[in-house]
Order: structure tokens, then C-alpha cells, then sequence
């Protein structure tokens, strides 16, 4: 037999999907496909989990009278899902080990990683009769990088060097604190045009050790950085902000209010108490000029309740975000089932004092705190996994097509 093994996509980035099609096998017989992802990061694995450990997922078919199994259009009849799906594969993929590695201290000693792979095995039985391996990208080949050390923050900077006065987004991300998550964001939408600035507020030498009293003039730091960077366009720069990261962001932007448009995912729209490891620090999570920001006090009656009744214990008044001098274009993602905090209500709070005239929100109702980036791999959830990898993609291109409405020039 002469086995062919295709990957069919319209680009070879991490967030695009893509098909595998086998031609030349025997019409209608049993074929086993594996599917083993190499070097592979996932934004949604666990933090310590290493990143050169193999991911797996397999699918049985029937190959039609043709000899041909298109995954787009081949029911699995077992494995790791069923029926008809063009990432299914790739979506239900699991880590074979959970072998863990220890996270540098240092920026220039963490890992980025351009590529991975993905190697198709074709199996009859026991037996492999054809493999192949492709090539997927986070970040397309004209994309340069630098590690950026300012006072107040760490950063790694994704531009392309032909670029002229190019649309610029700074990506800070939760409460894991670091740059491995923001990169992986940063790296992505950097292939799209933007230059991209990751950046980590605590967690590395010379930061913070802990998420307390950050200041925010890490962020205030950040867009100075960028606005004076050669091949930034200064007045087209947005803000991307996840999980403890878009709270930074919305008191940062309270205050200031000076990018073009921020996209806020998972966010809240209060000041919490600060954390040392696992334990509540007494004081805020936010200062400015050496001042502490008023703050939400974590009382565990409170979180007990909410977590048991389903409800959402009362708001410290006093701690809530100033949102009403903001008047850049925002949108807003979040979970009705967020396992963190309540998204839901903040966004709707949000909505509710914003004064502004470009507010755009998106609910979703099972992925929960995790809205990253479209079809990777999801099992802090136990729920119907296409409807998570459908909102990891209608969350990812909502934030893509907000950034090109509000930065690139029509």
C-alpha cells in the first residue's frame, strides 16, 4: 500500500484548526489512528507539568470505498471521542505522564518554545503501517524576540523587524503569576500583526515573590516601554488582560485610561486581598505610588457560602473599581460557571458603570475560568468537550477580531 497522510489547514499557527486526511489505505477495514503531540505546550495544563512530556489521543475508523479516512468527515467509532469531529484528535489529547519540572527563577532561563509536533501513526492491529510528522507553530517565522528588564516589570517583547508604526498589545495574564502563559498568548497574536509585549508583574527574580501590593506601575512601565519603541504605532496600543491580569488592568485603566482598547477576560471589578502562598496577606493586591488600593478582606464564611448556596457573597463598595472617567472600547469574556471568582456579575457590573460608548460582552456556560486559546487541549472540565473547544474558539476569535476593529487601520 501506498499511504498518504495529509494535514490540510489555511496556516500552520497552534490556534488554527486543521484536518488530517489518509489516502491509499483498503476500502472498508478497521484503521487505528494515534495522534502524539511533541514538544508541546499547553496554555491550559498545569504550570509545572514538563514541557517536552508526550500527549496522546486515538481514534478507530473505517476507511470508505475509496480506501480514504478525512477526519472532517470519518465518524471515530471509538477511542478517545466518537462520531464526526475535525479536531477531536487534537482536542481530546492527554499527557501520557504528569512528570513535573522545577520553574527558573530567572526570565532568560524560561523556555520558548516556536514549535511542536504532530505525528500521525496509522495502526492495523498491532501493527504501524504508515506515520507521518508535521510541523505547528506559536509564532510565524518573521516573528523576533528579546527579554525586556524594566523596575517594575519583566517582559519579553514578539515584533517583527520589518514592521513600521505597528499596532502594539501589551498581555498580562492571572494570578500564576510569570510570563509562560502570556508569551503563549503574546507569541500567537504577534503572528497577526501586532508587535507584543508579555509581560510578568510577580514570580521572577527581582519582582515581587508573592501577589501582594504589585505595583501598578508595572503596566504604566509597560506602555511607556512600548511607546517609545521605534516601530510602534503609540496610538494604536490595547491591553490584554486574563483572570487576575484583567483586574490589574481595569485599576491600571481607571486610572489612566490612555490605550485604544482593552480586551479583559475572566476578570473582576473589585480589588481583593493579597495572597502569600496560599494564605491571605492583610493587605491589597494593587498599590499605586506606594499606596495601597482599597481592598475586598477575604473572609472564608464568605467564600463557604458562595461556594455552597451558589451565590455571590456582598461586594465591599469601597473596594470596587472606579470604571466611570474610562472611555476606551472594551470587551469583556467570562464564564456564568467560573470555579474562581464571579465573572458573570462583574461583567455585568462593568457593563452597568461604564460610561463609555464601545462596551462588548460574551458569556459562555461551560468552560469555566479557563477561556484561552482556541482548540487546545481542556480536561480541568468534565463536560461535553465540544461545546468547551467551541467556546475556546469563539472566545479567541472575538478577542482577534476586536484588536483588528480597534487597531488596524481600515
Amino acid at each position: 500500500m501506498n499511504i498518504q497522510i495529509e494535514l490540510i489547514s489555511e496556516s500552520d499557527l497552534a490556534d488554527e484548526s486543521f484536518n488530517i486526511v489518509i489516502d491509499g489505505l483498503k476500502p472498508r477495514e478497521i484503521y487505528r489512528v494515534e495522534m502524539y503531540l511533541s514538544d508541546y505546550y499547553c496554555i491550559n495544563a498545569p504550570m509545572l507539568l514538563a514541557h517536552d512530556v508526550l500527549w496522546k489521543s486515538t481514534a478507530t475508523f473505517v476507511s470508505d470505498k475509496n480506501g480514504i479516512i478525512d477526519i472532517s468527515q470519518t465518524p471515530s467509532c471509538s477511542g478517545s471521542y466518537e462520531d464526526i469531529a475535525t479536531m477531536g484528535l487534537f482536542f481530546n489529547a492527554k499527557p501520557l505522564t504528569n512528570r513535573k519540572k522545577k520553574l527558573p527563577n530567572s526570565l532568560s532561563k524560561i523556555p520558548l518554545l516556536d514549535h511542536f509536533f504532530v505525528g500521525i501513526k496509522i495502526m492495523q492491529g498491532n501493527t504501524v503501517i504508515a506515520e507521518r510528522t508535521f510541523t505547528r507553530h506559536y509564532m510565524s517565522s518573521q516573528i523576533s524576540h528579546k527579554d525586556i528588564y524594566g523596575k517594575y516589570f519583566q517582559g519579553r517583547l514578539f515584533y517583527d523587524k520589518k514592521a513600521i508604526k505597528t499596532p502594539a498589545l501589551i498581555i498580562v495574564s492571572g494570578s500564576e503569576g510569570r510570563i509562560e502563559k502570556a508569551q503563549n498568548i503574546a507569541q500567537l497574536l504577534s503572528s497577526r500583526g501586532y508587535i507584543c509585549l508579555a509581560i510578568a508583574y510577580f514570580g521572577l527574580e527581582r519582582l515581587p515573590k508573592h501577589l501582594k501590593r504589585i505595583p501598578l506601575e508595572c503596566l504604566v512601565e509597560a506602555k511607556s516601554y512600548l511607546c517609545q519603541y521605534p516601530q510602534v504605532d503609540s496610538e494604536r496600543i490595547g491591553i490584554y488582560g486574563r483572570s487576575k491580569g484583567a483586574e490589574l488592568v481595569l485599576a491600571e485603566e481607571s486610572i489612566f485610561n490612555d490605550v485604544q482598547c482593552l480586551v479583559l477576560n475572566s476578570p473582576s471589578d473589585v480589588v481583593y486581598e493579597g495572597i502569600i502562598g496560599k494564605w491571605n496577606s492583610h493587605t491589597s493586591y494593587w498599590t499605586h505610588l506606594q499606596k495601597e488600593l482599597p481592598y475586598q478582606k477575604f473572609r472564608f464564611r464568605d467564600y463557604l457560602f458562595s461556594k455552597l448556596f451558589r451565590k455571590d457573597f456582598p461586594k465591599d463598595c469601597s473596594a470596587r473599581i472606579d470604571i466611570g472617567q474610562m472611555h476606551s472600547p472594551i470587551l469583556l469574556l467570562g464564564s456564568t460557571v467560573d470555579e474562581i471568582w464571579d465573572a458573570s456579575s462583574a461583567i455585568g457590573d462593568i457593563v452597568s458603570y461604564y460610561k463609555g460608548h464601545h462596551i462588548t460582552f460574551k458569556k459562555y456556560h461551560e468552560t469555566g475560568h479557563m477561556l484561552t486559546v482556541a482548540y487546545q487541549p481542556n480536561h480541568r472540565y468534565r463536560k461535553d468537550w465540544r461545546l468547551l473547544m467551541k467556546e475556546s474558539e469563539d472566545s479567541w476569535l472575538a478577542t482577534i477580531h476586536f484588536f483588528d476593529r480597534h487597531l488596524k487601520k481600515q
